[in-house]
């Protein structure tokens, strides 16, 4: 026991302090972590700080999307690795160094994959795909491979891309590189039938979210898929759109969002109060879904009509304001009601 100025210290709490503080710790590196199934947090922890490391030994940095690796390397370009085979073996290793020796063997093989280059012609045309990327709030390495891989802009706030799809790993392929390997709108043919294939065979979730007895017309339908590509769907939305919700009218155009990677909010194009209804709901939906959840594309609301897109929301998440912004087209069919 220490006095000081009439105050009494117990060493004895402190210690005691220090031990629940320790225990609590111990328990939360138990816990599981629910990005890396199978892991703890502790090991998902060291999994992801050799991952890291080795990554950056080669020049690479990482950043962490659920179960995928986002990797932007000087020579590759940005690669996006799915981890579910990786975490696996962790899991089921019992080994205390499994995490390091284990990541590092998965960089090796990842970054020495093959280049597009280097795969036969067939391989490379089976591998291209056609994939939405957000433009908006990257950092400047991201803007500048998303740049190189641009075809067109698509929304506001995307653009189509190219893709090589392999076993191991998506990578954002630039350009120029794909130029060298043949003619630019021949693999663009074959990357837009390739996501028509993933598209189609997709296992998809639909489901109906009917508006209430006051707002009939807050009404939409989600697509939702473990597919990579759902978010890529409006590039083929019409085609999509027959296959998944054949009973969708079309005839005056669609309003579509795509909030995450695996999320189509679509809904028809109606008239008057019904159509408003329909975009005070679907706009703020789809901004909370892409605020709140992983993987996000677009926050904002968006127009297919006759071939055209156009987006109608903007929306500032520091502020959660949202703005809606009809186009001539829609304010002359709200106005028919």
């Amino acid at each position: 026991m220490h006095i000081f100025g009439g105050g009494v210290v117990w060493l004895g709490v402190v210690s005691i302090l220090m031990i629940l503080r320790r225990v609590h710790a111990f328990r939360q590196r138990n816990l599981p972590d629910h990005h890396f199934p199978g892991l703890t947090r502790g090991r998902a922890g060291e999994l992801r700080t050799a991952l890291r490391r080795t990554l950056a030994e080669k020049g690479a940095t990482v950043r962490f999307d659920g179960r995928h690796a986002i990797i932007e390397h000087p020579r590759r370009g940005r690669v996006t690795v799915n981890l579910e085979n990786l975490l696996g073996d962790v899991a089921s290793s019992q080994h205390p160094r499994a995490a390091r020796t284990m990541a590092r063997a998965f960089v090796t093989t990842v970054l020495e994959d093959e280049h597009a280059e280097d795969l036969g012609t067939a391989d490379l045309y089976a591998g291209l795909r056609l994939r939405l990327a957000p433009t908006k709030n990257l950092v400047p390495e991201e803007a500048d491979i998303v740049a190189s891989a641009t075809l067109n802009e698509f929304t506001a706030d995307t653009a189509v891309t190219l893709v090589l799809d392999t076993e191991r790993s998506i990578q954002t392929m630039p350009l120029a590189r794909l130029r060298e390997v043949d003619s630019l709108d021949t693999l663009v043919r074959a990357a837009r039938n390739n996501l028509r294939g993933e598209l189609l065979g997709a296992r998809v979730h639909a489901q109906n979210h009917p508006g209430s007895e006051q707002r009939p017309g807050a009404r939409f339908r989600s697509f939702e898929s473990g597919s990579y590509y759902v978010a890529s769907a409006p590039i083929l939305l019409e085609e999509v759109l027959r296959a998944w919700a054949p009973d969708l009218d079309q005839s005056r155009g669609v309003l579509f969002a795509v909030p995450s990677r695996h999320i189509l909010l679509a809904r028809d194009i109606s008239t008057g109060e019904d159509l408003l209804q329909g975009l005070g709901r679907l706009a703020p939906v789809a901004a909370q879904l892409a605020v709140d959840g992983p993987h996000t594309v677009s926050p904002l609301l968006h127009m297919w009509h006759e071939g055209e897109v156009s987006t109608l929301s903007s929306f500032d998440p520091q502020a959660r304001e949202l703005k809606i912004s009809p186009t001539p087209y829609l304010m002359d069919l709200i106005a028919r009601g």
